[in-house]
């Protein structure tokens, strides 16, 4: 089992995860600053290849200039580089949107309007 950390790199972490699981075709394993991968058959997953998957997950954002993979033992760590000022600019990233969405987690329909959302849901369990 690999750990990943992205204490640093929030916004990051949730694309990051599902690129490198996909890739890998891993099960991740979700932590609120970090996520673990691991198989189903317990085989050992090649920290180079997370690696490799992570930096082509950087490259395909754009942001492989801005961020080093750090390798100890069976832990990754993915810092950004500029320190303080990265750090605030991925915590804006990361923050909810003020407008309020509701969103039905059978289908993905999307609505401004708590009461729409409700009355949405209801056609599931009809």
């Amino acid at each position: 089992m690999i750990r990943i950390d992205c204490k640093n790199a929030l916004a990051l972490k949730d694309k990051l995860l599902e690129f490198v699981a996909d890739k890998l075709e891993a099960i991740p394993i979700l932590k609120s600053d970090k996520f673990y991968l691991t198989t189903i058959d317990d085989k050992q997953i090649d920290k180079q290849e997370v690696i490799s998957a992570i930096n082509e997950f950087l490259k395909s954002v754009e942001l492989e200039k801005f961020f080093q993979v750090i390798p100890k033992g069976d832990d990754i760590k993915v810092d950004p580089l500029e320190g303080k000022y990265m750090k605030e600019k991925l915590a804006k990233l990361g923050q909810k949107r003020k407008d309020v969405f509701f969103e039905c987690t059978h289908c993905g329909f999307m609505t401004l309007y708590e009461v729409e959302w409700r009355t949405h849901k209801l056609i599931h369990y009809i």
